[in-house]
């Protein structure tokens, strides 16, 4: 189960996911063809929780296979119902990533999570009164790892790529939905290729309850808060240049935006996550 968790979150950070080839070889993977490449540099993505570690990011690995019909592309596992040059549909598993804000390594190897149990007693001072209306993260339950299923659509043009996923968790963890639409376009700039990326996340309520909503077993100081559904825009930008026919020059930000169903949480202490990574790519296949 570990492995399966890194490969999601690195599925969250990764650039473009690597998609069935259409139009241009540049961008996809061919069927029946494995590849493996790993960034090596410098970045992080923040965290918006009180307390939340942000989480470096020194080695990126990008993994696909594509076979026939199934296909495992990071952390998402996939079934082809439909593909031609210009279109897929898929149906899709993978786990639900709002667990990597609640801990810093959900995704690796190593495994570090708040044991304590700790609650502030009644006596404690807090020092502020904003204090008693945010809570460290490490005062409140463990949160969930859930898993979720749904389907994907894909459309490919010469230079752009649109994608819609719309899950449904299967875990039973939080019993809610979620979607993303996102539009990708890809240019030659500067010697190498830029892209710039858009998506637009719709997260139910049932979702933002279970990982930032305060319930009656919780903190009794804090009031209650019960999660709203939420809508999160993102836009990426990104560059990479070939130095040859395996190393490449890679950096990309990103930047996602939280809305009040978000902020609103006492748990939550900013209003955006932001991403960025500089540094060089090794293709093994």
């Amino acid at each position: 189960m570990k492995s399966v968790t890194w490969l999601v979150l690195l599925c969250f950070f990764a650039s473009s996911a690597a998609l069935a080839c259409a139009t241009d070889e540049k961008f996809c993977v061919e069927s029946e063809k494995l590849q493996l490449s790993v960034a090596l540099g410098a970045g992080q993505r923040s965290n918006p929780l009180y307390d939340g570690d942000s989480f470096p990011m020194l080695i990126l690995p990008d993994f696909s296979y594509y076979a026939d019909s199934w296909f495992i592309d990071n952390g998402t596992l996939g079934y082809s119902l439909q593909q031609n040059d210009q279109f897929a549909a898929s149906i899709v598993m993978r786990l639900n990533s709002e667990k990597g804000y609640f801990q810093r390594w959900f995704a690796g190897n190593v495994i570090s999570m708040n044991t304590s149990g700790l609650v502030l007693p009644p006596e404690i001072d807090t020092g502020t009164e904003k204090s008693m209306a945010a809570v460290s993260i490490e005062h409140v339950k463990k949160r969930p790892t859930a898993v979720d299923a749904g389907v994907q659509f894909n459309w490919f043009g010469e230079q752009w790529q649109g994608r819609l996923n719309l899950w449904q968790d299967i875990s039973s963890k939080y019993e809610g939905q979620n979607a993303s639409l996102s539009w990708s376009g890809f240019w030659p700039f500067a010697g190498g290729q830029f892209d710039l990326s858009t998506t637009l996340y719709w997260k139910s309520a049932k979702l933002i309850d279970t990982y930032y909503g305060v319930d009656e077993d919780e903190l009794y100081y804090l009031q209650r808060y019960q999660g709203r559904a939420s809508w999160q825009p993102e836009l990426r930008l990104g560059w990479q240049k070939a130095l040859d026919t395996r190393w490449s020059l890679l950096t990309f930000y990103r930047y996602l935006h939280l809305d009040d169903a978000m902020t609103d949480s006492p748990l939550v202490q900013d209003d955006s996550v932001q991403t960025w990574f500089v540094g060089v790519s090794y293709r093994f296949y």
